[in-house]
């Protein structure tokens, strides 16, 4: 398909939305410009362009429904997500929706806009190709099957056409096959691209404690910024990974608790044990499961040892039955005798009972010979 193509772009940032549309008809394209979903639909419906740029968050009809309702009406015509929302969750309901393509905003190099038309496009044109050649694969092959009713004498001449037709399924399925890597590899570029995200957040972080003032605010940015590393280290593990499902969780606790014992300097002076085999999970679960390790890690880090130079930490994750048992044990003072996670004032506790919460699960403490929190969470 030519640059001469129609685009549709669907974005309320009148600024953003002009950028495009000016760099597109520079670039030869014909370019129809909405407002908001609901305009967007209505121009969609009326012009039939060939390929639809579209932002998420927008008033009153917002991104997510209108990439439904084009998929449901033309899933054939390529819709590319252009937004700034950088969530995860609203990738991963883009690409379950049916876009083609994820670009994130700011558009640094619009050149890349221009690339990801063009494999859209053209991509479009091999998939309404191989739909025309699909639809007279069939015709062809009712067509001999009442030429074979009719003339046995020729089973010889129809057994081979029908060879070539195996032939031509076989090209289908290689098709279909070269499909589904492409969206793999989409997938993996979107772990890749919030890995980085996360990445520089926690860059912003670090460069931020460096100016505040007091010690207090200086703990507060590092334990943020440990928040978010705990969760770009599991993007990287699955980005990394031939599974893009589950995390191995053996793999990815060890990473965490390796980087945290670095990060305050007790690599040498806290004697670790990982007990974790066997237990993959899905980024739902990895992602609080994560978070709690890195709270409950971080704590015992800071707060179990404070009149000796050495102690001992265990981490254990088992599966027991329909259930998975996570305990984080260390050998330090314990905890104050009047300690309830209910009426502590600590955000990390209050983080642990939340992501408990979240888990469905349920959370018990221990603190004798240091102290044991166990959580319980359905597998």
């Amino acid at each position: 398909m030519s640059s001469s193509a129609n685009i549709l772009t669907i974005d309320d940032d009148e600024s953003v939305r002009l950028s495009i549309a000016h760099f597109l008809e520079d670039s030869g394209y014909k370019v129809h410009q909405a407002r908001n979903g609901s305009e967007g639909l209505d121009i969609f419906r009326e012009d039939k362009p060939d390929a639809i740029l579209l932002d998420l968050r927008m008033p009153e009809v917002d991104g997510l429904t209108v990439l439904k309702q084009i998929s449901k009406e033309a899933p054939q015509t390529p819709v590319i997500v252009v937004s700034g929302t950088g969530s995860f969750e609203d990738v991963i309901a883009t690409v379950r929706l049916g876009a083609w393509d994820y670009i994130p905003k700011p558009i640094i190099n619009l050149e890349d806009l221009n690339k990801a038309i063009e494999r859209a496009l053209a991509r479009a044109t091999k998939l309404v190709d191989n739909e025309r050649y699909r639809e007279e694969l069939e015709i062809q092959i009712q067509k001999r099957t009442e030429e074979l009713n009719h003339r046995t004498n020729q089973l010889q001449l129809m057994n081979k056409a029908l060879s070539e037709e195996v032939k031509a399924r076989k090209e289908t399925e290689k098709l279909v096959r070269a499909s589904l890597k492409e969206k793999e590899v989409m997938l993996q570029e979107i772990h890749h691209r919030v890995k980085n995200n996360l990445q520089v957040i926690s860059s912003l972080l670090s460069l931020q404690s460096g100016y505040a003032e007091d010690r207090e605010t200086q703990k507060l940015f590092r334990e943020c910024q440990h928040r978010v590393r705990s969760m770009s280290l599991l993007h990287e593990r699955l980005y990394r990974s031939n599974d893009l499902s589950k995390v191995d969780m053996h793999q990815y606790t060890m990473s965490l608790i390796n980087f945290l014992l670095r990060s305050y300097s007790f690599e040498e002076s806290i004697d670790t044990e990982l007990d974790v085999s066997g237990i993959k999970m899905s980024i739902d679960s990895a992602v609080p499961c994560g978070l709690i390790i890195n709270e409950l890690v971080t704590n015992a880090i800071q707060h179990a040892f404070p009149d000796r130079k050495s102690g001992r930490l265990l981490v254990s994750m088992h599966q027991e039955g329909d259930n998975i048992k996570l305990s984080v044990k260390d050998d330090g003072i314990g905890l104050p005798d009047d300690f309830s996670p209910d009426s502590s004032q600590s955000l990390g506790m209050t983080l642990v009972d939340t992501l408990v919460h979240q888990l469905s699960g349920n959370l018990r403490i221990s603190s004798k010979k240091g102290t044991c929190f166990t959580i319980t969470f359905p597998a």
